[in-house]
Parts: structure tokens; sequence; C-alpha cells
């Protein structure tokens, strides 16, 4: 499966532009793993809540596979 990050930037998101692209693992596996660590906000909402769980663990899923596909 193909990963990249994309890093955008402008004065709000209708006019951001891209600025760069990577689909290197070793940064694709530490932004994984450094939104990994974020600590959860609380949230009443248990729809909020839920998105919050399921982003966690589908960057744990791309952590896990980036890292088994470079042998880390």
């Amino acid at each position: 499966m193909t990963r990249c990050l994309a890093l955008y930037s402008g004065n709000s998101l209708s006019d951001a532009r891209l600025v760069a692209i990577s689909s290197d693992p070793t940064l694709i596996h530490d932004l994984a793993e450094r939104l990994i660590r974020e600590p959860l906000a609380p949230d009443d909402d248990p729809v909020v809540a839920s998105i919050d769980r399921g982003r966690r663990a589908a960057l744990s899923l791309i952590a896990g596979e980036v890292a088994d596909a470079s042998g880390s």
C-alpha cells in the first residue's frame, strides 16, 4: 500500500497550497507515532470520541505497516 504525507501552507484551508510531499517511510512512521502519542481531549460527544478512537487505530495500523515494510 502506498503511504504519503503532504504539507500545505496558506492563510486558510481554502487558499492553502501544496508545498511538499513525501513517501519516505521513516517520515510517515515518525508522524504516525507522534500523532498517536498526542493526548486525547475529553469529549462528551460519543460520535467525536468514536472518530478520535478510529483515527488513532488507523494511525496505529499505518505505523505498524510502515515498520513491517521497512523491517524496523
